[in-house]
């Protein structure tokens, strides 16, 4: 190992210590680290001037990389189980990142990389993997997701046989009169056992289709951002087309859990006082990139001054807001305006979000909240959608103690209205 290399590593050593010296007074930090002998690199007898700064100039001679790894794996899992993967992956980048600043990205990577445990700095690490390492978590993902595609049609097969056999019995039960009771009551309670297979069913294959359909869309965009070298435009065309497949196809997945959570009742509300025109704010923050790639934009029909807070669960008042105003954006028109309003009306507020898009054929209105609906104006204007947005966004409205409907004219648009309550419903 040569100066170079002792140096990054280090240099690695005090910005660690230092995520720790943020937090922790030096017997805690003494504990984590422990007895070792790389216990030098950490804590030098004088304490002070951690992060950023090198408290240390002699590498130790008895320096031992596995001791070395199994130090910083000791750091990380304190700054895991303190803060939680999202606080302790965002210090690594930081110092990652700061590493880089200091010496080329090259060595830090190489140097670096292989003392962070698994799990952490993924899209970095994988720019050190061999070319044959790649080959075996592309095929390892590719034999994954065949079982479970194999696994799934399996299944289906299984539960659409069980189908046909129940319709059977029924028809069978139809036919005879006399027992027409006892056959029904029979029925029901096979549909009952059946729809409760279907829910476990969903539930199970949709967090398995989960995982993957992620692993795919990261490694993706790892190929289009051009980590793993460069693309021609064909090949950049066909990379997008499959990411945009993969991205619905999570979506709908997602949709899926949370219809399934919602109809079986685990879907927890944590109710508290909401500034809802703020988080209306946040939900516009996030979707304006899909509305400006349109040319439609926003307008707030009121200032909106002295409104009270809600009485809400802020959560789950968010995927409703969001529900809405995507709907708003992907079938308004091209240049089009959506526009919102929250006023107070005695013990509520009622939110109104109106676009000039496609507008609900009026013989399609009383089933616009069913799950799975889609009008046919809609599947013509977005072939994707899960017809899950609404039927979420009405369930959880009325467990949040409103109400919501709709005015519409086709070809002329629509405007959505909702309620929320301003005090505990007692």
């Amino acid at each position: 190992m040569d100066n170079k290399e002792q140096d990054i590593i280090i240099t690695f050593a005090n910005l660690l210590i230092g995520s720790l010296a943020d937090f922790f007074n030096s017997s805690r930090i003494q504990e984590i680290i422990g007895e070792n002998s790389v216990t030098e690199i950490f804590l030098p007898s004088t304490q002070k001037g951690f992060f950023g700064k090198k408290i240390i100039n002699n590498f130790p001679l008895s320096f031992s990389s596995a001791l070395f790894k199994d130090t910083v794996t000791k750091i990380l899992n304190v700054l895991f189980e303190s803060f939680g993967f999202d606080f302790t992956e965002l210090r690594l980048e930081q110092i990652y990142i700061e590493l880089k600043k200091q010496y080329s990205t090259d060595l830090v990577g190489r140097i670096i990389i292989p003392f962070i445990p698994e799990g952490y700095l993924e899209r970095y690490r994988i720019n050190y993997l061999s070319k044959e390492e790649l080959e075996r978590e592309v095929l390892k993902k590719t034999q994954e997701l065949k079982k479970l595609n194999d696994d799934l049609e399996n299944k289906i097969k299984q539960r659409t046989a069980e189908l046909i056999n129940l319709l059977a019995e029924q028809q069978k039960g139809a036919k005879m009169l006399i027992r027409r009771d006892l056959e029904l009551t029979r029925a029901n309670d096979k549909l009952q056992k059946l729809d409760e297979v279907k829910s476990n069913f969903i539930s199970v294959v949709a967090h398995q289709l989960r995982t993957p359909l992620s692993g795919i869309k990261w490694t993706m965009s790892m190929l289009l951002s051009g980590d793993m070298g460069p693309l021609n435009n064909d090949q950049k065309t066909f990379l997008m087309k499959s990411y945009e497949s993969n991205a619905r196809m999570i979506a709908l997945v997602n949709d899926m859990l949370v219809a399934d959570r919602i109809q079986s009742g685990r879907i927890h509300y944590g109710f508290k006082h909401t500034d809802i025109v703020d988080l209306m704010d946040n939900v516009l923050f996030e979707l304006s990139p899909q509305a400006l790639k349109r040319n439609i934009s926003f307008q707030y029909k009121n200032k909106f001054e002295d409104l009270p807070k809600a009485y809400v669960d802020p959560e789950t008042m968010r995927a409703v807001l969001q529900n809405l105003l995507e709907n708003s954006i992907k079938y308004t028109i091209e240049g089009g305006k959506i526009e919102i309003d929250v006023k107070k009306e005695l013990d509520h507020l009622l939110i109104s979000i109106k676009d000039n898009g496609i507008g609900i054929p009026k013989n399609q209105a009383k089933d616009v909240f069913e799950k799975f609906f889609r009008a046919r104006n809609a599947m013509k204007q977005e072939t994707d959608g899960s017809g899950l947005g609404l039927y979420i966004a009405k369930t959880i409205v009325e467990k949040n103690g409103g109400q919501i409907w709709f005015e519409s004219t086709e070809g002329k648009g629509t405007t959505f209205y909702f309620t929320v309550p301003l005090q505990e419903n007692l």
